[in-house]
């Protein structure tokens, strides 16, 4: 049973939109050029699956929740020279992540046109899944463990194809045999001996740091702190601040907080009603609102992330139909 079908145009709407999914998700646009991506959310019995689809490339962080166990399984391959990172670890081979019982937190980099799915599923369930199935002591101990596992093929395209189907198959009532077909091929893929897995703990102290700082901007977007105050707000270095932005998002904490400004701008302009109460008419106001001080650098910056003015991205949410489809 479908719950959701949306498309979003900014991070600030992925984030709104993922509340039932991951309620504190921070999300950062890291490519140029406007995002249309897609969301949906479905019931299937006992579990939910999630489709994410992007067009830009995309980082995404939160806090994992401890029973329900989430599996993400790319349903694309990103390009060899683009792959997906998971706790700032590349993934070198089509696979899952996502499900290690030692994390606490998760953070993704999925490249322009990834197509994302998760089963989530709880943990008492998926047990009693594994004593039904009688999958082996393997597949628990890279529940506990692991962070990336590789699919191989045929199984590689028989879970992309179950996950699809049941995806598209939405609105009709599921088919029991086929979410008990679809969790088996999940176990016999963790199952397998002869698949690579990586297994890491927590991310070094200037990743932690990043990642701290992009959840801070996320919620304080209209504050202006300098580094010595960013620094003593999040209980770390200024070192770990920079380097850590650098390494994990190719970006100063400064261009950080201005990334995450421009998309709650756009937020803004494509749904003028989203103010809060906030009376705010026209680019100005907005860009003004969110720390912008300068409007001629203000529009500078955001035609460069956008490849377009804000004023024409105003005028086109006044259009029906106006915004942008999935490639």
């Amino acid at each position: 049973m479908k719950v959701l079908d949306a498309r979003f145009q900014s991070c600030a709407d992925l984030q709104s939109l993922s509340q039932p999914v991951s309620p504190n998700l921070s999300a950062l646009q890291l490519s140029e050029g406007p995002l249309v991506g897609r969301l949906r959310i479905i019931s299937c019995g006992f579990f939910r699956l999630n489709q994410l689809e992007i067009n830009q490339t995309l980082f995404l962080s939160g806090t994992r929740r401890p029973r329900p166990c989430t599996i993400a399984i790319p349903l694309s391959d990103p390009p060899a020279t683009d792959p997906i990172r998971a706790q700032g670890v590349c993934m070198p081979w089509p696979g899952m992540m996502g499900y290690n019982d030692q994390l606490n937190d998760f953070d993704l980099r999925l490249p322009a046109g990834t197509t994302l799915a998760t089963v989530t599923i709880s943990r008492d369930h998926l047990l009693e899944r594994h004593s039904q199935h009688r999958a082996g002591q393997l597949t628990l101990d890279r529940w506990k463990d692991t962070n990336q596992l590789e699919l191989r093929e045929p199984l590689r395209s028989e879970l992309r194809a179950r996950l699809r189907h049941l995806i598209e198959q939405h609105d009709q009532a599921t088919d029991p045999r086929e979410v008990d077909e679809l969790i088996g091929c999940l176990l016999r893929a963790f199952e397998d001996v002869e698949v690579d897995s990586m297994t890491f703990g927590q991310r070094e102290a200037r990743h932690e740091a990043a990642i701290e700082l992009l959840h801070w901007f996320s919620c304080h977007s209209d504050q202006n702190l300098t580094m010595d105050e960013l620094s003593a707000v999040l209980y770390q270095s200024r070192t770990s601040l920079f380097k850590g932005c650098q390494e994990h998002f190719g970006q100063t904490p400064q261009k950080l907080q201005r990334s995450i400004r421009l998309d709650l701008v756009r937020q803004l302009l494509l749904d003028p009603n989203r103010c809060d109460g906030i009376h705010l008419q026209g680019v100005g106001a907005i860009a003004a609102h969110l720390g912008f001080t300068s409007r001629s650098h203000f529009a500078r910056r955001y035609r460069k992330q956008y490849g377009e003015l804000p004023q024409e991205t105003l005028q086109r949410s006044k259009t029906p139909g106006g915004s942008d489809p999935l490639p």
